[in-house]
C-alpha cells in the first residue's frame, strides 16, 4: 500500500529520499549532505533531507539534522527550514539559515511523520515572526473546528517567498551574476555598432536597400559655387 504523505488539511508534502520517481530538478544542486551554518557562523547541521510538495511540484523545506551540541539531545534532532529563508553560501557546499545559534535550537523537532498545519505554523513563526505569530493562534484554531475529511487544501500557506525553493537555488547563481555585472569590461577591439554623421538642415538622406543587408545611407549636399 503507498504511504498516504497528506497533511491534515490536504496537502501532500513528502520527504525526497522516499520518492523513488523524483530528483532534484536538472541545474539545481543536490544538497542533501551539505553542512548547515547558522548566521553567526556556527555550524549547526547537516542537511538530512528535502521536503517537497506533490501538489506544487516545489521543495519546501530543508530537513536538518543538528549536531549533538546543537541538538541537545542523546539521539538525532531533525529540525525544518523553509527552503526560501535559507541561501547556498558563496564558497563551498554549505547552506546558511537567518538564525542564530541559539534560535536554531528553538526550533520544534521533526520526528520524520506526517506534518500538520499547526506544526508548520510554528516552524514559520521563527522565520517570519510578523504575520506568521497570528497565523500559528488561527491554525490551531482551525485545526480544532475541522477534521481531515471537509477541510479544503490551504495552497496559499505556500505562497510566502520563505517557501519559494528557486529564491533559495538560484542565490549563489545571483551573487555571481551581480558581481559579473558589477565592473562590466568594454571590448576596445571591438567594431563600433554605429557611426554618427553631421547633417545639416539643406541636406538630403537618401536610404538604399541593399542584398544581404548590406545597406546604403547617401547624403546628398547641395553644391557650393
Amino acid at each position: 500500500m503507498a504511504k498516504d504523505y497528506k497533511t491534515e488539511d490536504g496537502a501532500q508534502i513528502a520527504p525526497l529520499s522516499e520518492l523513488k520517481d523524483f530528483q532534484v530538478s536538472e541545474g539545481y544542486k543536490d544538497i542533501r549532505g551539505w553542512r548547515v551554518d547558522s548566521a553567526d557562523g556556527k555550524e549547526v547541521g547537516k542537511v538530512h533531507d528535502l521536503l517537497v510538495d506533490l501538489d506544487g511540484m516545489r521543495t519546501r523545506y530543508l530537513d536538518v539534522r543538528l549536531t549533538s551540541a546543537i541538538a541537545a539531545t542523546h539521539g538525532d534532532r531533525d529540525v525544518l527550514i523553509p527552503i526560501g529563508a535559507a541561501r547556498i553560501a558563496e564558497e563551498g557546499d554549505v547552506v546558511v539559515v537567518p538564525l542564530n545559534a541559539d534560535r536554531v535550537t528553538l526550533l520544534p523537532p521533526y520526528d520524520r511523520g506526517r506534518l500538520t498545519r499547526v506544526q508548520e505554523s510554528e516552524v514559520r513563526r521563527h522565520f517570519t515572526l510578523g504575520e506568521a505569530a497570528a497565523g500559528a493562534g488561527a491554525a490551531v484554531a482551525s485545526a480544532a473546528a475541522a477534521t481531515t475529511t471537509d477541510r479544503p487544501v490551504d495552497r496559499g500557506f505556500y505562497d510566502h517567498e520563505a517557501y519559494d525553493d528557486r529564491r533559495f537555488f538560484e542565490s549563489r547563481k545571483q551573487k555571481n551574476i551581480d558581481t559579473a555585472t558589477a565592473t562590466p569590461q568594454r571590448d576596445i577591439h571591438a567594431k563600433p555598432t554605429e557611426t554618427r554623421i553631421p547633417v545639416k538642415p539643406e541636406d538630403s538622406v537618401v536610404f538604399k536597400p541593399g542584398e544581404g543587408g548590406r545597406d546604403e545611407i547617401i547624403v546628398r549636399r547641395p553644391q557650393t559655387e
